[in-house]
């Protein structure tokens, strides 16, 4: 068997690198890969629009796009995403509108997976299903763990004050 016999599919390297789905082993990657499209946008296209109905999970192979909540003078950069970040997983488990726009801020290429295509191949095979879904546990975990952090940070440096100590039974509080 020769090293033609191993041929990568366009997309593998960059879904096994990526942390939703990095315990996937090669077959898996492979298989996840066939059904993703490549699609290049133009500097300033528009990827996602928010509160449009999210349809697919988007890989960063090249370029780079930004995630902008709001629109016009009201709009807010939140982050920039290069290769092998994604974004819109969340569209590929359930039927919520997004939550911010993602606009490429250069040429970009990045890879598609659609989810009715994501959900046939995840019924097709139980135990790739169960990986990711694992993955897709972890990872909600992790996002709602550092948000509580941020959270706490903010009530924090917000200049709330700890709540009053409760006096010590039996002793009256001391007036002035």
């Amino acid at each position: 068997m020769g090293t033609e016999d191993f041929e990568e599919i366009v997309g593998s390297e960059i879904i096994q690198d990526n942390f939703l789905f990095r315990n996937l082993n090669f077959a898996e990657a492979q298989n996840l890969a066939k059904i993703c499209h490549q699609v290049g946008f133009h500097q300033g296209e528009v990827v996602i629009e928010e509160d449009s109905l999210g349809q697919a999970l988007y890989l960063v192979e090249d370029g780079e796009v930004k995630v902008v909540k709001g629109e016009g003078g009201d709009a807010r950069e939140i982050t920039r995403l290069g290769p092998g970040q994604l974004f819109g997983e969340m569209s590929l488990i359930e039927d919520e509108l997004t939550s911010a726009s993602v606009i490429a801020t250069r040429e970009s290429m990045l890879l598609v997976i659609h989810r009715n295509e994501f959900e046939e191949m995840l019924a097709g095979n139980s135990s790739l299903a169960l990986k990711v879904y694992k993955s897709f546990c972890k990872t909600l975990s992790e996002r709602l763990r550092k948000t509580t952090q941020e959270l706490g940070k903010l009530r924090d440096s917000a200049g709330r004050a700890a709540p009053p100590k409760p006096a010590k039974p039996g002793r009256k509080p001391r007036s002035r």
